[in-house]
């Protein structure tokens, strides 16, 4: 019966740990995005999502060697592996941006982290939440819907940017390093609404 499942609290530690790298991910990216040195930059995004995975890493470890968890095995798994997507795709953003050296730095590309950054910050605290499930669960779920609306505004300013560089933009090359970029960061929000589905699967089948 679930009052007789323990509280494991280092499920909880990992996933909070997750998530916030992903908002230091993200709000890193946006320095760089806003014309921080790219060099050093990168290298903090690269540790940052060199300690999520240690995060993960722990966490498989001790599901695997857990016999009762205090949420669906299945869920927190596949919650942490999509958190750290988040992370990955912040961190494949800015070594695109350092490797590809784009000749400036485009508003959308700071716009679109922005609203990476919101998404982030409401994973976070979706998972400081998940410990007190049952009290937590209306504002659980209406930080989902507000995730899927932080994904639909992602997913329009990434097509304005790119119909305006394709309008404006001489450089194919440039055209080229920039779609590839926007389309890393706006995936991001895509793998946090997924975040936001599984938060609110795990509400649906806790409440």
């Amino acid at each position: 019966m679930k009052f007789l499942i323990p509280q494991d609290d280092l499920f909880y530690e990992k996933l909070e740990e997750v998530a916030k790298v992903g908002v230091e991910v993200s709000e890193e990216l946006l320095n760089l995005v806003n014309g921080g040195d790219a060099t050093r930059l990168s290298r903090r995004i690269k540790a940052l999502e060199h300690e999520a995975d240690g995060s993960v890493r722990a966490m498989m470890d001790h599901l695997h060697r857990s016999f009762i968890t205090p949420l669906d095995r299945s869920d927190i798994h596949s919650l942490i592996l999509e958190l750290d997507n988040v992370v990955d795709l912040m961190d494949a953003a800015a070594s695109r941006i350092e490797l590809y050296i784009p000749d400036e730095m485009i508003s959308e590309a700071a716009a679109l982290t922005q609203v990476v950054i919101d998404a982030a910050r409401l994973l976070l605290k979706m998972t400081q939440a998940l410990p007190n499930l049952k009290k937590n669960a209306e504002q659980i779920e209406e930080m989902c819907r507000e995730v899927r609306r932080h994904e639909d505004e992602a997913d329009a300013i990434r097509r304005s940017a790119m119909a305006r560089l394709f309008r404006e933009e001489k450089d194919p090359y440039e055209l080229i390093k920039w779609k590839e970029i926007l389309e890393l960061i706006e995936e991001a929000t895509d793998r946090a609404e997924d975040a936001a589905d599984l938060f609110e699967g795990i509400v649906l089948e806790n409440s």
